[in-house]
């Protein structure tokens, strides 16, 4: 297998491994889904449940490409704080579905999304001069959790 193959094939693990990963923890809050979740005032710009699992899909796709991109960039100065910041994130991201969906702590899980929506803007602000692409992917990343910072206030606050 020759290296251009080989990249091809890394990026296909990245993104598959995401998607899994993700899809995992998705599957956990379905019998929250249409108990608890269905029960809690929600905001009117909440999209209808259907959405999610197809946003998410599509989310972790890219946040699969960012870290591949980030993983075999050429050594600068800020790329281990890049690397940090994007294992931070990923990290908090997975905890957010059990901490909101199976524990029930909307505040906690407030904390985590307002934490994420720092480490992903960071993210795109020190990946940018060096690394374009990957920067420039997660600005739907962070326009989503940004979005989904505001749910998550809103059920926070009003149940």
């Amino acid at each position: 297998m020759n290296a251009e193959n080989k990249n091809h094939l890394s990026l296909i693990i990245w993104i598959i491994a995401l998607i899994a990963i993700g899809g995992i923890i998705g599957s956990l809050t379905k019998p929250e889904i249409s108990t608890w979740y269905s029960a809690l005032n929600r905001s009117n710009l909440t999209p209808p449940n259907y959405v999610f699992p197809v946003a998410w899909t599509i989310l972790y796709g890219i946040i699969g490409t960012c870290g591949w991109l980030i993983w075999r960039s050429q050594a600068f100065p800020k790329l281990r704080i890049i690397k940090t910041l994007y294992v931070a994130q990923l990290i908090l991201n997975w905890s957010w579905t059990p901490l909101f969906f199976h524990y029930h702590l909307t505040g906690l899980s407030l904390v985590v999304l307002g934490l994420m929506d720092i480490l992903v803007a960071t993210i795109i602000w020190l990946a940018y001069k060096k690394m374009r692409a990957a920067s420039l992917l997660m600005i739907p990343y962070l326009s989503w959790i940004l979005f989904a910072s505001y749910l998550n206030f809103y059920i926070w606050r009003y149940n």
